[in-house]
């Protein structure tokens, strides 16, 4: 496999790229940033560049999944 046709795990998230991981709106996203306190913080890499890692939407993945079969 060639570099051209491997893909490559995407690691850092900006806002498009997280709704699209989540499943959700643009919308849902700022509403959970703003009200849910286990969402994870934005990391800011410049002023108008924000995103999550993998790692953390992972988590609060889990987190919630746990939630709904306790």
């Amino acid at each position: 496999m060639n570099s051209a046709t491997r893909q490559t795990e995407q690691a850092f998230f900006r806002p498009a790229d997280a709704c699209r991981y989540l499943g959700i709106g643009r919308t849902k996203l700022h509403d959970l940033t703003e009200t849910d306190p286990d969402f994870p913080r934005k990391i800011r890499l410049s002023p108008r560049c924000v995103g999550w890692t993998r790692g953390q939407l992972d988590q609060w993945l889990e987190k919630k999944t746990a939630e709904v079969t306790v």
